[in-house]
């Protein structure tokens, strides 16, 4: 809890863990429901080739935005005890940061362009280098909500920009704007949640900067940083080397078959990321607590995400017959991404949990890990695949991507879960496989409505009817097999649903 020098108002009761967890649920299926809607208006109006530019643009200011946190915030949720002398002096070095970084940003907005052979990116690049002084004035204040789990006043805010900035970027479209519609659109986002993030939070920086202080945030943050490098590398090198070796083309296919089984893995497992740091790190001495919870995370995570993936790919060939002839060919790394997306599920959580326990330096070893690996396989994918189609060479880059994932997924588990942890892999993955087997039948719908013969036309109505038979397959599969689902939502309707068994009639009474 930050101490404050001068109280200013009466202390307010802090938030449990389940409030956070429902706040941050809702903060990010907001955001997620307005940007999946956004998304679709947009991709119809607009092709692959303007997506893939900003894609390409917003890589290269994400890079200057990692550089720029520093592992700050990680240090700021994570420490125990926490002054107002360390929050203005986070600050203050943000907001000198951000000048620094945003500039050096657009100064070499025209070596990307070069690099990538793409001239456009250059102005592009430049329209977006203001989202690194943004971010800059961003990183403190909402380390402080997050470290309080006030993930409301942080759902206020993402909900906000997310609803003006989609307006704005859907008129521009209609109005022919092109790719300055997803320029405008991430701007707007960024300045709406600004404003609205200083409205909402009560910390006010006081304008004084003591070194001691700087110091002992950046012995934590410095190894934070290490791994948020690593993690950006890891999670942006497809992004990057498509762009780098195949264009804009196959850039807006791989990021528009990426985007969607990215946003339900945000709205579902990294919904638990953010309550996860805080939460974890008050059991980080209590490793018995620490993995029951880590291991209660995951489950919700895998209960939450997998079936809604697995809904995804049932639905994702008459959503791409949807959005017009200009994507043909998406779906199949569309669904080979939403398997990417289920790996992806299993890794989200381990990251905080090193990070929890005071270990950040093994999780920038495994981001770096990754990172490099990476830049190795794809580029040889980038080598081998340069003159084929768009829509070829963005499924080989999600083939790869999941072959990494695979062998990563298993490295992370082992060295945060075994090792850093002492906890047992099979106890922690166990509660996850009725939302496997759920995932699963759901994504096997297409095949079983082929093989009855069923034919559902036109491609807005098959899409819909495809989604829903695919979520009352994994909704009845899950409620069937997931004893920790019924428990929980028992607990949560308390005495109304006392009927409902928790356990099989063959199987007995056993603990959860």
């Amino acid at each position: 809890m930050v101490s404050a020098a001068p109280p200013v108002a009466p202390a307010a009761k802090k938030p449990g863990v389940g409030s956070a967890i429902g706040w941050s649920y809702v903060l990010t299926g907001g955001r997620i429901g307005a940007t999946v809607l956004v998304t679709f208006v947009l991709a119809k109006l607009l092709g692959p080739s303007e997506f893939g530019v900003v894609a390409m643009a917003t890589v290269f200011i994400t890079i200057a935005q990692t550089i720029l946190q520093q592992g700050l915030v990680s240090a700021i949720v994570q420490r125990d005890k926490l002054t107002p002398e360390h929050l203005d002096a986070a600050f203050g070095v943000m907001v000198i940061s951000g000048f620094v970084v945003g500039g050096a940003a657009a100064a070499l907005s025209p070596v990307w362009a070069l690099v990538n052979r793409e001239p456009q990116l250059t102005v592009v690049c430049l329209a977006l280098s203001p989202l690194v002084l943004m971010q800059a004035l961003t990183i403190v204040p909402e380390a402080v909500l997050r470290r309080e789990l006030q993930f409301k006043s942080v759902a206020v805010r993402t909900l906000s920009a997310s609803v003006v900035s989609g307006v704005v970027g859907v008129v521009l479209a209609v109005l022919g704007a092109g790719v300055w519609a997803l320029v405008a659109q991430s701007l707007v986002n960024a300045f709406v949640g600004l404003v609205v993030l200083w409205t909402v939070c009560p910390w006010r920086p006081s304008g004084s900067m003591r070194l001691g202080a700087i110091r002992d945030l950046w012995k934590f943050s410095l190894h934070s940083a290490n791994a948020g490098l690593g993690s950006m590398l890891s999670s942006k090198s497809d992004i990057i080397f498509t762009g780098l070796f195949f264009g804009p083309v196959a850039t807006g296919i791989y990021r528009l078959a990426a985007r969607l089984p990215d946003m339900l893995v945000d709205v579902t497992v990294r919904s638990l990321q953010q309550v996860a740091l805080p939460s974890l790190s008050r059991l980080q001495n209590e490793r018995e607590a620490f993995i029951r919870h880590l291991t209660t995370l995951q489950h919700l995570g895998a209960l939450t995400g997998l079936p809604l993936l697995g809904v995804l790919v049932a639905a994702a060939g008459p959503l791409i017959d949807f959005l017009g002839p200009q994507w043909s060919g998406t779906e199949v790394p569309l669904a080979l991404l939403c398997l990417y997306g289920a790996l992806n599920a299993y890794g989200v959580l381990l990251g905080p949990a090193l990070q929890a326990i005071g270990q950040p330096a093994k999780l920038a070893a495994i981001l770096w890990t990754r990172g490099i690996l990476g830049i190795v396989v794809f580029a040889g994918v980038g080598t081998l695949l340069h003159d084929s189609s768009a829509a070829t060479q963005a499924t080989a880059i999600a083939l790869a991507a999941i072959g990494m994932q695979v062998v990563m997924n298993a490295t992370s588990i082992w060295v945060t879960v075994s090792r850093a942890v002492g906890g047992s892999i099979p106890r922690f993955l166990a509660p996850t496989l009725p939302a496997v087997l759920a995932g699963g039948a759901a994504a096997a719908v297409p095949w079983l409505l082929s093989a009855l013969q069923v034919s559902i036309e036109p491609p807005l109505l098959a899409m819909v009817c495809y989604a829903a038979v695919a979520g009352v397959v994994a909704g009845a599969l899950l409620w069937v097999t997931d004893r920790r689902l019924r428990l929980l939502v028992r607990r949560k309707l308390g005495g109304r649903l006392a009927w409902i068994p928790l356990s099989h009639p063959r199987a007995g009474r056993h603990a959860a």
